[in-house]
């Protein structure tokens, strides 16, 4: 493509040209052929541009939300050509630039390599991507250029924030808010031992404590424990009305955030996680556990989106049939907006089942926002305290999450 500066030399040629015709000026005719004819092969011959070829690399395929990213481009001119080089990486919106630029100029020589690097944060989850790269590269007298967008897409994800808790979560098969967890001892295979006991017919000789039989002159045995671990259910409201506030104030931000923290610790115990989020249906993470599935849990957590309506009644009347008996339900909801709470928790109770609330309020978010005149505010959240207070009733835990506090606060006060 021609730049300004090449339209004007052009002209000038021209102007050359026609001026040593006029006035039969041999000089002016020969100097205004020369840079016509300069400038009109110099248009289509590219050997005059450099031939680059760039590549990108990226610290992390992921990262937590205010987490930072490196990139690193990498270029080359592969051919004998000079000239500049434009690279501009394009960025997500959220995107901030800590550290460099994700722009560049070069002069570039033949064969010669470079690099650039930049640090981005992103500080709320969700699924991104950085690219196309936008690239010109023009000639050593800045006169052509070639722009082209290079298809070189890095997608990743940012994971909610994980908090690390001071205690564990669950301690029994009733749990409770602040309760521990902890393993149910049962006599069979395992690693953690239990007690010495005589060789019976049918032993294995592996479980044979040889230096117990070197000590006490007869066979014993190494008898162990097994773990019974848990099959906790975390369950997410991600209604429209969940997103309430702005950035990362929200209810629904606050839900992920808390959901990613207890899937993170539960797991670390060797519990059985699964996870299932509500707003127009019903998305699942089914019982499993280790950091494969951890992964698989932040990755669902990063792609909520508010939407829809659904009422918990509903979603807890079709998942209970496949949520194993006695399971822990671990609710995060601002419990906005929904006339069925009570008549879904005293369902779910009758049933056998124990429900953990983690409420973020919203009205915290609606008072920052002063969408809200005072009077009914306050009606509002005497409504909500009539809520917890009727769940807590039932028996059921329910941690109230305010906006200024982390979930480790709410596990220590609930």
């Amino acid at each position: 493509m021609w730049s300004k500066k090449a339209a004007a030399v052009a002209g000038g040629a021209l102007f050359l040209t026609l001026a040593g015709l006029i006035r039969l000026n041999y000089l002016f005719i020969s100097a205004g052929l020369v840079m016509l004819t300069f400038v009109v092969l110099s248009s289509f011959l590219d050997v005059w541009m450099p031939n680059v070829k760039i590549r990108r690399e990226t610290t992390s395929d992921n990262i937590f939300e205010d987490g930072t990213m490196s990139v690193k481009f990498i270029i080359k001119n592969t051919g004998l050509g000079i000239g500049f080089v434009e690279i501009y990486d394009d960025l997500p919106p959220q995107a901030r630039i800590i550290k460099g630029s994700n722009y560049t100029l070069l002069y570039m020589k033949p064969w010669q390599e470079v690099s650039f690097e930049y640090t981005l944060k992103l500080p709320i989850r969700g699924h991104y991507h950085l690219g196309p790269v936008k690239m010109r590269v023009k000639d050593a007298f800045d006169l052509f250029y070639n722009e082209k967008i290079e298809e070189s897409v890095h997608s990743f994800s940012v994971f909610p924030e994980i908090e690390v808790l001071e205690y564990q979560i669950i301690k029994s098969r009733a749990p409770k808010l602040l309760s521990g967890a902890m393993p149910l001892p049962i006599i069979g295979s395992g690693t953690e031992f239990y007690s010495l006991r005589e060789f019976v017919p049918g032993d294995s000789l592996r479980s044979v404590n040889w230096k117990a039989l070197a000590k006490k002159g007869k066979m014993m045995v190494n008898e162990t424990t097994r773990e019974d671990v848990m099959d906790v259910i975390l369950l997410v409201d991600a209604r429209e009305v969940s997103a309430v506030g702005g950035g990362k104030d929200t209810p629904l931000e606050m839900s992920c955030r808390g959901a990613a923290t207890y899937a993170k610790q539960l797991l670390d115990e060797r519990n059985n996680v699964a996870l299932m989020i509500y707003g127009d249906n019903v998305e699942r993470v089914d019982l499993d556990r280790g950091e494969h599935h951890l992964f698989k849990i932040l990755t669902s957590l990063s792609s909520v989106v508010p939407k829809g309506n659904l009422t918990l009644e509903i979603v807890l009347r079709d998942a209970l049939p496949y949520i194993p008996s006695g399971s822990p339900i671990i609710l995060f909801s601002s419990l906005d907006d929904d006339h069925t709470i009570s008549e879904a928790f005293t369902s779910t109770i009758s049933r056998g089942y124990t429900i953990t609330t983690i409420s973020p309020s919203s009205l915290d978010f609606e008072e920052k926002m002063k969408r809200i005149p005072d009077e009914p505010l306050l009606i509002a959240r005497m409504e909500r305290e009539n809520m917890v207070s009727e769940i807590r009733s039932f028996g059921m835990d329910v941690g109230d999450w305010k906006s200024d506090e982390s979930v480790n606060n709410v596990l220590q006060e609930g």
